[in-house]
């Protein structure tokens, strides 16, 4: 992947990482009923992720070079630890958020650490049975990038040529359900943090209410995912990060959301302590999935 260093990432956004967690996912139940289960599944999946595709996080949010260097993304020498850990639901709830990760990077242009981040989707995709998705995910997400480059193109041809799906159907759903939500988490976090330490401008504050929007009007989306989490079983892959995400769900629904929407000051939002809570509690579940 060391040939994506030619090209320019900049214009790459949240929606195309969003591509990993909406392809593969809609299978014929069991029972030869295609509107029953999984179909039902994917549109709660595709609600989950509404939201954030239309947000186009990454690209909105610039984050300082401190911050990124100071520990703002997962630590990708991790990897080895969610391998050795031999726990597929942990590793795919990671796989999700370092694809969040490298989309933020590729958008700083960051692309010896964005380099980094895809070899470690590459392995967590392999080890989870999944680096077919994922190989369908790099080249419908970054085909303007991929298109015309020869050099790039034989090395993404070689490196996905043997690309499968090896996990079960049922496996597949869990492991699918875990991605999302490492995905959607890290998204809010990296909202979380670009309002925590966000400082006004003379210019405008467009982008922090842009950011601050987004991240007050996530209680259905949260709802949703919880849904998803109960339709799956989610805890028989590994993840047991259920409680945190009903605890995250309970501070959402004491913010007054619409009153701090008609804010105009970024400062009176920050000091608004049901919004903090928030923060708290989904720094706390991040932590959780990280530290599997």
């Amino acid at each position: 992947m060391s040939n994506c260093h030619r090209r320019n990432f900049g214009g790459c956004s949240a929606f195309y990482l969003c591509i990993f967690l909406l392809i593969g996912c809609g299978t014929k139940n069991s029972d030869g009923d295609p509107n029953k289960d999984v179909n039902d599944a994917a549109i709660v999946r595709d609600d989950v992720l509404k939201s954030l595709r239309s947000s186009r996080i990454p690209e909105q949010l610039r984050f300082s070079r401190e911050a990124i260097d100071n520990g703002l993304l997962n630590d990708v020498d991790r990897t080895n630890h969610y391998l050795k850990a031999g726990n597929k639901g942990a590793a795919a709830a990671n796989l999700g958020v370092y694809m969040s990760d490298l989309s933020c990077l590729i958008t700083h242009g960051k692309r010896d650490q964005a380099n980094r981040y895809f070899q470690a989707c590459l392995t967590l995709s392999e080890f989870i049975g999944m680096k077919k998705q994922f190989s369908q995910a790099i080249h419908l997400g970054f085909n303007n990038i991929i298109e015309g480059d020869e050099k790039l193109e034989k090395t993404l041809a070689v490196l996905f040529e043997d690309a499968t799906n090896t996990a079960e159907q049922d496996e597949f759903k869990k492991l699918h359900a875990s991605a999302l939500t490492g995905y959607y988490i890290e998204e809010l976090y990296l909202l979380a943090s670009y309002m925590k330490f966000y400082r006004s401008t003379d210019v405008t504050d467009s982008v922090f209410f842009l950011a601050f929007r987004t991240y007050a009007t996530q209680k259905d989306e949260l709802n949703n995912l919880i849904t998803y989490f109960d339709h799956v079983q989610l805890t028989s892959a590994g993840i047991s990060a259920y409680q945190h995400l009903l605890s995250l769900q309970a501070t959402f629904l004491k913010m007054d959301s619409e009153q701090l929407l008609q804010e105009t000051d970024p400062k009176i939002v920050m000091r608004d302590k049901r919004l903090l809570d928030t923060f708290d509690v989904l720094f706390s579940l991040r932590k959780q999935v990280i530290n599997f």
